[in-house]
């Protein structure tokens, strides 16, 4: 009995260990990092954008409908560059070129966060948030990303939804986008070249 019981724990220790790798996998999707400079971004222009005592609920509901597209976005980024990833030393060993996330998870788990952020700030923040955050990811997946590899101009044009956050922050301030949103911006955008 004692032998059995032994051997029932190390298979849990196992399986535990097993499950926090793989969650760290999916985890290194998102990009973590450049997730949190995304709400960071956010934030601040929701703060500038308030007139007034900042409305804790909405400023919630935004920073988590942008995470979770931020989030999304990075996961489709690395599903869109695996093959470039396994080329590169210093990428070699992501998720998806080391094999420990296989290209088709994914690709779901991308669809599905990046899908749920755009619903939830359509639903819990308004219309324009969620159209900002849809513009954001597609420039970002379809413009900046496949021209990374073709043309200089693709740091112009990747700071585009580098700064469009800003807006987003704003939006969902605001409900609108005033010349104060075009100016965090302007600023934003001139920073990242």
């Amino acid at each position: 009995l004692s032998a059995h019981m032994r051997c029932r724990g190390k298979v849990r220790a196992q399986a535990s260990s097993a499950y926090r790798a793989r969650t760290a996998d999916f985890l290194e999707l998102t990009k973590p990092r450049i997730t949190v400079l995304v709400l960071v971004t956010t934030l601040a222009a929701f703060y500038l954008g308030t007139s007034g005592t900042v409305a804790l609920l909405p400023l919630c509901h935004a920073l988590l409908g942008t995470a979770l597209v931020a989030s999304g976005a990075s996961a489709f980024n690395m599903y869109l560059e695996r093959n470039l990833d396994a080329l590169m030393r210093r990428t070699t060993d992501r998720p998806l070129p080391s094999g420990r996330v296989q290209s088709g998870e994914a690709l779901i788990f991308a669809v599905l966060v990046s899908s749920a952020g755009m619903i939830y700030l359509f639903v819990f923040v308004n219309h324009l948030t969620g159209l900002l955050s849809a513009l954001t990811f597609l420039s970002y997946l379809f413009l900046y990303t496949p021209l990374k590899t073709r043309t200089w101009l693709s740091t112009i044009i990747g700071a585009v939804p580098g700064a469009l956050p800003v807006t987003m922050g704003w939006a969902a301030a605001t409900g609108g986008l005033s010349l104060g949103a075009w100016v965090l911006f302007g600023i934003l955008f001139l920073w990242q070249l």
